[in-house]
């Protein structure tokens, strides 16, 4: 399960991701411990606000772990800023119902005139920092 971090400070490095989420990943009494299997920082640039933003997407393996990890650590402080931490989301527009075959129901079913998301923004990601193995924390180079 790919897990995602919204609005990181703007100074977070991979091994800061690493040290707040590894806590919930090990295993108490009935529960099973997890691993990373991969961590990405998204650098999001708009031109026209000037801001930039800061997120995370990081892969946890075994999804009950990916689930006690978002509990856990949801509105929990990363280098003294609260974020928030939940299950990443896949859109396509192949999902999108105003897109379908039957045009009456699309009619029906179109709410949104126009897309919601942002113009003009510039996507950066980092060079994921990926693992060799669920028992060790090596790193690979890529």
């Amino acid at each position: 399960m790919i897990v995602f971090l919204r609005n990181l400070p703007n100074k977070t490095l991979y091994r800061d991701i690493i040290e707040f989420i590894e806590p919930a990943l090990k295993g108490k009494w009935f529960n099973k411990g997890g691993y990373i299997e991969e961590v990405k920082i998204l650098i999001i640039k708009d031109p026209d606000k000037e801001t930039i933003e800061q997120h995370a997407l990081v892969r946890i393996s075994p999804d009950s772990c990916a689930i006690r990890v978002i509990k856990m650590l949801n509105r929990k402080p990363i280098l003294e800023k609260r974020i928030a931490v939940r299950e990443y989301q896949y859109r396509s527009w192949r999902n999108d119902s105003r897109t379908g075959v039957n045009k009456k129901l699309a009619e029906k079913l179109r709410r949104r005139r126009g897309s919601r998301r942002r113009p003009n923004l510039e996507t950066i990601i980092k060079s994921p920092a990926t693992f060799s193995s669920s028992k060790s924390f090596h790193r690979i180079q890529a």
